[in-house]
């Protein structure tokens, strides 16, 4: 059984199908292949979607149009007993950390004095809390311990205000441009003038709270757009045959908290669609499915089993993508759970470096304080599944937003662990479009994309062949490597400051600068750490804007600890 489902997988990935061999092309079909040509139905958006909206006013260029009576503008926390003393339960502490959660009562206490209000914004509360008196508390905290406390603070979302989403004001352009990009692809395949769109927000904790800005956003682009209600506490709730307690399984599985209360409108669709929906049908009639930046451990059980086979969601993507019938979109961190090799799910370059990358679910951050970390890893720690996770992408493993957060270590680490011969790293702002069939791929946006090969390591170095192509780049997978690249000619212009930061910053980008002006080869080092790339005979390199674009390079990255005395 197993393996006839991952051959129907493979097959349908690969789009191999012995009967279209015999199909002679008609007219109609050479009307339809012309209409798809540049046809990318596999879009990977290295950072999440960001557009100006009534909550995020700060990527707006203007703001006058939102009207704060009728859009949703802030989250709102309630500091009265009836919102505090639930959080305040036993239930919700480790019993090693009653005391914090007697120390969290008294900061409470504290700031519902200072304020002299019950009802805040959650920014306010947030700037408030991390200030004077209280900042002591705040530092206590692990992530999970505070996003539980703004969840069981949190009020209710009026059910007359919407999420205003205005693609126009937005600051900064290529958000919306990689929006419409996913839009245009989708209406290649689109029966109708406007393409329908499905949203699937689970890789986020909370994963009800920009349901209505994601349908906004790909309304504004000029999409139908739906929610698919699925989540981590959907199949666990299921697996139970208690979807009636649905916010338990929130809780337990996903880290949120009293979501039905605050969400009551999105918590009642969920609901029935836990009792009664088939994912199935809302895929069927969809022309493309954008999953929303989240987290790849609360991603991967939609599409693999128990067992680390891929279930019939996912070969029903795959099936639909092989037949040229839906575009897959996915967003940050969502990018990684798409692909068939290992699939990497935390952590930082600096702690993969020194410590090696480890088959784990990502720890959380300050899961130290609240004694939740795994054995023998820390909030940092560099993680990964090794059997991959949905397995469209068959060619290397992936990540995002590698260049703004140097994500490169972590990132050869999982590669050379794992023997995969191809990782793929996207920079933010940016996209790699990807014909699934042929193998051919562009880059779209205003940065690069890293192409690592034949990662190798010890304890405390990883080395590896790369390439390096900016937006408006084009080329082919072709197995273990890339082919037919052709390099762009311009990009836009960086406006960052240079740094030397690559395990946690652009520092690599910058140093890369310097293959371009004739160096053969460049170091550089941070803390305990040092980046070497090599040029020279055989590599070719070619400027975009201020960036250096190259082919064949080569580049290493160790951890050189001081000796001890």
């Amino acid at each position: 059984m197993r393996k006839s489902i991952l051959i129907t997988c493979l097959a349908a990935i690969a789009g191999v199908s012995a009967s279209l061999g015999s199909v002679t092309a008609s007219a109609a079909m050479a009307d339809e292949q012309s209409e798809k040509s540049d046809f990318f139905p596999f879009i990977a958006i290295g950072q999440p979607l960001e557009v100006c909206s009534s909550m995020a006013w700060q990527r707006c260029g203007d703001t006058d149009w939102i009207d704060r009576d009728a859009m949703r503008s802030d989250r709102y926390v309630n500091l009265t007993s009836n919102y505090v003393e639930p959080l305040l339960d036993d239930k919700n502490w480790n019993p090693m950390r009653r005391d914090v959660r007697d120390d969290l009562r008294e900061a409470l206490d504290l700031l519902h004095n200072r304020m002299n209000q019950d009802v805040i914004s959650e920014r306010v509360f947030l700037e408030e809390f991390t200030r004077r008196a209280t900042r002591y508390m705040y530092d206590q905290l692990s992530e999970r311990e505070w996003n539980m406390i703004i969840d069981y603070l949190e009020m209710r979302v009026p059910d007359d205000v919407s999420y205003g989403v205005n693609l126009a004001e937005t600051k900064d352009d290529v958000q919306p441009e990689l929006l419409r990009h996913v839009v245009t692809q989708a209406a290649k395949v689109a029966d109708d003038d406007t393409p329908h769109v499905l949203i699937l927000t689970a890789g986020q904790r909370d994963s009800l709270d920009k349901v209505n800005y994601y349908l906004q956003s790909f309304a504004a682009a000029g999409a139908d757009a739906s929610w698919l209600p699925l989540d981590a506490a959907v199949l666990a709730a299921r697996e139970e045959d208690a979807c009636a307690e649905l916010d338990k399984f929130r809780a337990s599985e996903m880290g949120a908290y009293r979501r039905g209360k605050v969400h009551a409108d999105l918590h009642a669709r969920q609901l029935a669609f836990c009792e009664a929906g088939d994912a199935l049908a809302p895929l069927r009639t969809a022309d493309a499915i954008f999953i929303a930046d989240g987290s790849p451990d609360l991603l991967r059980p939609l599409f693999v089993t128990q067992l680390n086979e891929p279930n019939v969601f996912a070969v029903a993507i795959a099936e639909r993508v092989a037949e040229e019938q839906l575009v897959v979109a996915a967003a940050g961190t969502a990018v990684n759970v798409l692909t068939s090799k290992a699939m990497l799910t935390g952590g930082t370059s600096r702690e993969a470096l020194k410590d090696g990358v480890h088959s784990s679910r990502s720890p959380g951050l300050g899961c130290h304080k609240d004694d939740m970390c795994p054995r023998g890893l820390n909030e940092h720690s560099a993680t990964y599944h090794p059997l991959g996770g949905a397995g469209l992408f068959r060619w290397a493993t992936l990540d995002a937003e590698v260049g703004e957060e140097g994500r490169h270590g972590r990132l050869l680490r999982v590669a050379a662990t794992n023997r995969v011969p191809m990782a793929v790293g996207i920079d933010a702002a940016t996209a790699l479009m990807v014909n699934l069939k042929s193998g051919d791929f562009k880059v779209v946006g205003e940065r690069g994309v890293f192409f690592a090969l034949g990662a190798q390591q010890n304890e405390r170095a990883v080395a590896a062949s790369f390439h390096y192509l900016m937006a408006g780049s084009t080329g082919t997978f072709a197995g273990d490597e890339i082919t037919n690249v052709s390099l762009a000619d311009s990009s836009q212009v960086v406006q960052e400051n240079p740094t030397t930061n690559f395990l946690d910053g652009r520092g690599m980008y910058d140093a890369l600068r310097l293959l371009c002006n004739d160096r053969n080869s460049v170091e550089v080092k941070q803390e305990q750490f040092t980046l070497t790339l090599i040029g020279g005979e055989g590599v070719t390199t070619a400027k975009a804007g201020a960036e250096c674009q190259v082919v064949d390079a080569r580049i290493g990255l160790q951890y050189v600890p001081s000796e001890a005395f």
